[in-house]
């Protein structure tokens, strides 16, 4: 298997995002106040697991401001789930909150409001 991944990196494909783009990996990034953090974090919790979407990864960035945190949400979606996902996304915006929501792929980050 080590062969068949040099010889893969070699000839120019990368294994790692195209699993990625198989399995659907898809990244939220959320702009709330620090204080509104905590909520707005189970929420994503429970809303997406509500609808079969899995978080991989939670990661908080504490940006320049110091009232305002953004987390960057890794969310496991299958093509079938992306129309939930997206509707996710557009119930975060809907929360008075958030500030801002991105919604795209690992690799584009496109907003999410409509």
């Amino acid at each position: 298997m080590r062969l068949f991944d040099l010889f893969m990196r070699r000839a120019g494909v990368d294994r790692a995002s195209s699993l990625n783009r198989r399995h659907g990996m898809s990244r939220l990034t959320i702009v709330c106040p620090r204080d509104a953090l905590g909520a707005v974090r189970k929420q994503v919790c429970s809303d997406f697991g509500a609808a079969g979407l899995n978080v991989a990864q939670f990661q908080i960035d504490t940006n320049r401001d110091a009232d305002f945190a953004s987390a960057c949400i890794t969310v496991n979606c299958p093509p079938e789930l992306r129309p939930e996902l997206m509707s996710q996304a557009r119930r975060l915006q809907a929360n008075p909150s958030v500030r801002h929501v991105h919604f795209g792929t690992s690799g584009h980050i496109a907003s999410a409001a409509a």
